[in-house]
């Protein structure tokens, strides 16, 4: 495929995080959408709904783990990412020690969010280490993606997330450390005051909130169900990788110009008044829907050449990418790529992945000289040879012979994952 790959030009930084409405559907899939829709545009008489979803639904191709797109190598299984792999296969990059030990033991710390709840003397206690080594651990889990992971409240998570962004307003962090209650109630009045900062500054950083977001944790979320909506379809094309928005599977909306102009036509003020804001309304929508698709093929784009070589079955896995690699050649906020992945997938030789099913490190070789992928290999090996009955804590003791730390918790999901691959 092409070695050039053109950023997203329809709106930049401070734009998108002005266009409230973007920002709202930015993140919704095409489900979701439906009920906005008709949420919002309930009282405009002259938006029409088309649902073609519902006759093409049944026709959608299966989800990446009920049916394989390639070969895949069963020493390296794939199966869809979840926060808990993602966290763990990033910890692994780093250097066997004790502080790195105890960041794979914070994984199930986490709560619902991707916060953890707890000072860094709590976890110590929790966990029978140093305090050091409990700080030390934190304050490297709160570094991994997605941003915001590891907070221990809302004010950190965003906190987090304004310090790891290159895009952030350049007083942002400092309005949230220093007034995150007036900015919970709205008092941008006082802020200004205490602040000295002009009501410009503040409502900069006021739009720049709106892109961030409250739980971080729910990047991985996926829906149950065993049809996924692609939002867009990846094909081959000789070696070239070919991308389409598949606008058939969203629900399109008309705007009724008859109904609208025999109204206009009546040549009263009152009710011209109240007709042309629906107007407006469905055209403001319309352009936003339209961004929308743009960022999302963007972003499609750049993951599409950065996993060429899978797409094209020349590695049996993706290669690593983050976050941050995308936001990079997006030349957007980490938070904002962050809101256009989720809930996303593309359909691939007949089979639907989830975005973030390409946003890994599983192969990816930490300092230890092994990746995600070679320890999975390791867990299929030790299933092979001791039998099914093994448990997930004998695997953990023999994982450990080898210097290889990981949660009794995570190798029970990928050892279910690996029998599900296997049938």
């Amino acid at each position: 495929m092409s070695d050039q790959v053109k950023v997203f030009t329809g709106l930049n930084q401070e734009e998108i995080a002005a266009n409230t409405l973007l920002l709202d559907i930015l993140d919704l899939n095409g489900e979701q959408l439906t009920y906005y829709f008709e949420e919002e545009l309930i009282e405009n008489p002259f938006i029409e709904f088309e649902y073609p979803i519902e006759q093409r639904v049944a026709a959608l191709p299966k989800e990446a783990g009920q049916e394989d797109q390639h070969q895949i190598d069963p020493q390296s299984p794939r199966s869809p990412q979840t926060l808990e792999t993602f966290l763990y296969e990033q910890i692994l990059l780093y250097r066997q020690t004790p502080i790195r030990d105890v960041m794979i033991q914070l994984i199930n710390f986490l709560d619902k969010r991707g916060y953890i709840p707890y000072s860094y003397q709590e976890i110590a206690s929790k966990l029978q280490v140093e305090p050091m080594v409990a700080l030390d651990a934190l304050t490297l889990i709160k570094q991994l993606e997605p941003s915001g992971i590891g907070a221990y409240d809302l004010r950190e998570c965003l906190m987090l997330q304004t310090e790891q962004d290159p895009h952030a307003p350049n007083v942002a962090y400092y309005i949230l450390e220093s007034f995150f209650d007036e900015l919970s109630d709205e008092d941008y009045v006082e802020i200004e005051s205490k602040s000295q900062l002009t009501r410009e500054e503040i409502k900069l950083c006021v739009n720049y909130y709106h892109t961030l977001r409250s739980s971080p944790a729910s990047l991985f979320d996926r829906p149950d169900r065993i049809n996924l909506i692609p939002d867009v379809s990846v094909k081959l094309d000789g070696i070239e990788v070919e991308v389409r928005f598949n606008r058939q599977y969203y629900p399109r909306l008309r705007f009724n110009q008859t109904y609208y102009e025999e109204m206009e036509a009546k040549k009263d003020l009152q009710l011209r008044q109240y007709i042309r804001p629906h107007k407006e309304q469905y055209e403001t929508l319309i352009n936003c829907l339209r961004l929308r698709e743009e960022l999302i093929t963007r972003v499609t784009k750049v993951i599409v050449k950065a996993q060429a070589e899978f797409f094209v079955g020349q590695r049996t896995s993706p290669a690593p990418l983050l976050l941050k690699d995308i936001a990079e050649q997006m030349r957007l906020s980490e938070s904002i790529v962050r809101a256009i992945v989720v809930n996303k997938n593309l359909a691939f030789n007949e089979v639907v992945f989830a975005f973030t099913d390409f946003i890994n490190v599983s192969a990816r070789i930490g300092r230890n000289g092994l990746s995600a992928l070679n320890i999975q290999g390791f867990i299929r090996d030790i299933m092979t040879k001791q039998g099914p009955n093994i448990s997930d804590r004998e695997i953990v003791e023999l994982l450990e012979k080898q210097k290889i730390s990981i949660s009794t918790q995570l190798v029970a999901r990928y050892r279910k994952n690996i029998l599900q691959k296997e049938g």
